[in-house]
């Protein structure tokens, strides 16, 4: 999920690394198309392994972080509850997922990672529509200069 919807505070150089897999994996998959591979993208949701358990270490967060970093700190590694996620039905499903001829290019698992990549596919269309003209601009065919669109985080 990290590497589709992204932007969590404290874990940057990991979501990167989400990120880049994402862009390895759409590259390999137009080089391996021709040869009939796949290749599938799984985006998790939180699962209850030892994720943010013992197998990571978390320092002291710095007073002008606790709203930020402090935050997913308190919300993904001191949950009572733990992450909605069985890794058991995971497994299960990627086993199934691998039997069929028709996979999908990105699979997100889990509620959250199902709920946060619709919304952040919705957000980034809905962005890309109202600064299309401005983007079709920079080409030299396109009409230019054009009038930016009304900023909404001006103070009315």
């Amino acid at each position: 999920m990290g590497g589709r919807v992204g932007g969590s505070p404290s874990i940057a150089s990991y979501q990167a690394a989400k990120f880049a897999i994402d862009g390895f994996s759409r590259v390999l998959r137009a080089e391996t198309a021709p040869f009939g591979v796949k290749v599938l993208v799984v985006e998790p949701s939180g699962f209850r392994t030892d994720w943010a358990g013992s197998s990571m270490t978390v320092h002291d967060v710095p007073e002008g972080y606790e709203d930020t970093v402090g935050a997913i700190n308190r919300r993904i590694r001191q949950s009572t509850e733990g992450p909605a996620g069985d890794p058991v039905r995971a497994a299960e499903i990627l086993v199934r997922m691998a039997r069929r001829s028709d996979i999908p290019t990105n699979l997100a698992l889990g509620v959250m990672a199902s709920e946060g990549s619709i919304d952040e596919s919705r957000r980034l269309l809905a962005q890309d529509g109202r600064w299309s003209a401005i983007s079709r601009s920079a080409d030299f065919a396109e009409p230019y200069p054009l009038a930016f669109p009304e900023d909404t985080s001006l103070a009315r």
